[in-house]
């Protein structure tokens, strides 16, 4: 007789298809058993699936169903599930798109995915207190360059090589589906779950490498040095943070 553990493992295989040879373990219950088993591995791939797509219908619609759902087999069979949540299962397929796709026209679908996943992610990220704009004003003069900044968790920074927000921008629901030129430069997005729904915003590349650099470690004076943003667009971009409510506390 099998241990348990070995039972588990030979059942694992079988759910992801590394295996069709007739299980002795298994018991038919009135059905072949490799019948009774096949039930279980279709209903496992078909939520895999259904995962996938409900994480990322711009992908999907980009690429058409037909080669979406290519990639998430080969996607399963390199990255199958290990959690009980299905919100975990998209969350290694943009790191899986830059590397099977990498090198290809298509790359940039990576960047698409990932924008995408922080759309998810934000939307089940942690809920937090967040600071006021007094909390910086408050701080005296000398204390104002060495500040730190903590931000909400659900906080995502996504720089894309291409517009991937006028992408997805595109691609919703209720837009109009108007081509987007990918030669027309990349866009840098921040993703954050507002008090309605999670919201997305365009950023300038100097913009991003300062909160970037500040949601790394860096004190104002450090980013500031870092990203090369100008001190005077400073002010406008701390009131920007601040009234979108993604920073959660000053130190």
């Amino acid at each position: 007789m099998r241990a348990l553990h070995e039972v588990q493992h030979a059942f694992g295989a079988w759910l992801l298809g590394r295996t069709d040879d007739a299980p002795e373990w298994a018991v038919g219950d009135g059905m072949a058993p490799e019948a009774r088993l096949r039930v279980y591995r279709n209903n496992s791939r078909a939520l895999f699936e259904q995962a996938l797509q409900l994480t990322y219908p711009v992908l999907r619609r980009r690429v058409g169903a037909d080669y979406f759902q290519q990639l998430g087999h080969h996607y399963r069979d390199a990255h199958p599930s290990r959690s009980g949540d299905l919100h975990e299962v998209g969350r290694d397929f943009p790191r899986f798109l830059a590397a099977h796709l990498g090198g290809t026209p298509y790359a940039w679908l990576a960047e698409l995915s990932l924008l995408e996943w922080s759309v998810a992610d934000a939307g089940v990220a942690a809920e937090s207190p967040v600071a006021a704009a007094a909390s910086l004003a408050g701080l005296a003069p000398e204390q104002v360059a060495s500040a730190l900044f903590t931000f909400v968790p659900s906080l995502r920074l996504v720089r894309g090589s291409v517009p991937v927000l006028s992408v997805w921008r595109a691609n919703q629901p209720d837009a109009d589906g108007r081509p987007v030129d990918l030669a027309s430069g990349g866009e840098c997005v921040l993703v954050h779950r507002g008090s309605d729904d999670v919201e997305l915003r365009l950023v300038a590349p100097l913009e991003f490498a300062f909160v970037e650099a500040t949601a790394h470690g860096a004190t104002l004076d450090a980013a500031l040095e870092a990203s090369r943003l100008p001190l005077a667009a400073l002010p406008a971009l701390l009131h920007r943070l601040f009234a979108d409510r993604v920073i959660a506390a000053v130190a």
